[in-house]
């Protein structure tokens, strides 16, 4: 990496887009508020309770609010379009500040941070995904995305991908080399929240579907061998899910919530997945043993997989818990692809038997 540029699919803390000061794009009055302070999950909770809704749970947040948007209770219901409206805008201010391009001279405190920022004024379309833009939020918080891009210079499109809270799944899926024979292969989400795993089906160069989808909590204490742990229970289940008669070994790829380098998550403070750089080596040991299976283990960055569901000349931005960003790969080989009619089939597994969803 140069002093002047950086790799889009290895991005450091200098890409964070929560550090961004938020401009005066679309005057909806958050100017001079960073965007970890407006954009995030605990400024759309205190945002619903500012429109009245209260008893809303912050891990679930997104399920609730789209719960009460379909409440039979009229005023519920408007007021919690109207805070995922207004939870919208100021992403829209945030694109608009992105957009801007005297925003890489006042913010960009290093090169590389003035680099990254001036890329942003040339990508020609930008995804949303995420937590907070599952099921009826994202068009919600698309309107008001757009009401506030119109009223900005330099707009691009934005839009929603299909089934945005599976987005690092989809996109960690696409990243499965398509020589790789009768290999199976296994994706997994470790996000703030939750960490997801899936079986990922292929056939040639098209990702057929995800599924045997889970889902457990994420520990809340970093730095401990909480994380280790519940990463190894939940990857071990993974390739027990995937692995079978025809195929003993397994392609384990990784979207995780911290930034990556040389291929393993950064251990910089800011999340509970750095606790994993030193103990990558015995976490794969674990779950070779505890398989019995010849597994192979790749990080990426939780951004950089979910922009890799996105397309070519894109940028994506996750809004869940904090605000995450991302760039498709370029170079390298190419990334399987998704079929667009029939749409990705997305089998969830439980105690209880499965159930199945599609995406796009």
């Amino acid at each position: 990496m140069t002093s002047t540029s950086y790799r889009s699919q290895e991005l450091t803390s200098e890409a964070s887009l929560n550090h961004v000061v938020l401009g005066p794009a679309a005057a909806i009055g958050v100017e001079g508020r960073l965007a970890e302070d407006a954009c995030s999950r605990n400024a759309l909770c205190a945002l619903a309770a500012e429109f009245g809704l209260t008893g809303l749970r912050p891990d679930h947040l997104a399920d609730d609010l789209a719960i009460t948007v379909a409440s039979p209770d009229a005023g519920a219901a408007r007021s919690a379009a109207a805070a995922l409206r207004s939870f919208g805008m100021r992403l829209g201010a945030l694109i608009g500040t992105l957009r801007d391009p005297a925003t890489a001279d006042r913010q960009g405190t290093t090169p590389y941070r003035r680099a990254f920022l001036a890329r942003w004024t040339t990508v020609d379309g930008i995804w949303l995904a995420g937590g907070l833009l599952a099921g009826r939020c994202g068009p919600l918080i698309l309107e008001g995305v757009e009401a506030a891009t119109a009223r900005t210079p330099g707009a691009c499109p934005v839009a929603v991908l299909p089934r945005p809270e599976f987005a690092p799944l989809i996109g960690a899926a696409r990243h499965v080399p398509a020589d790789s024979g009768g290999e199976a292969a296994v994706v997994a989400d470790l996000g703030h929240t939750r960490i997801k795993t899936a079986v990922a089906d292929r056939h040639g160069r098209t990702l057929r579907r995800l599924r045997r989808v889970r889902a457990r909590p994420t520990p809340r204490r970093p730095g401990t061998g909480d994380v280790e742990a519940a990463v190894g229970t939940a990857l071990v289940q993974a390739v027990r899910d995937a692995a079978d008669s025809t195929s003993n070994r397994v392609r384990v790829i990784v979207s995780v919530a911290s930034f990556v380098q040389d291929g393993l998550p950064v251990d910089d403070g800011q999340g509970v997945y750095g606790y994993l750089t030193k103990r990558a080596p015995v976490l794969l040991r674990g779950i070779r043993s505890a398989t019995g299976v010849s597994a192979d283990l790749r990080y990426l960055h939780d951004g950089t997989a979910a922009a890799s569901a996105g397309t070519a000349g894109s940028a994506t931005i996750t809004a869940g818990t904090w605000l995450g960003v991302g760039f498709p790969p370029v170079g390298g080989p190419p990334l399987l692809s998704v079929p667009e009619q029939r749409g990705l089939p997305v089998t969830w597994a439980d105690d209880t038997g499965t159930s199945a969803s599609t995406l796009g």
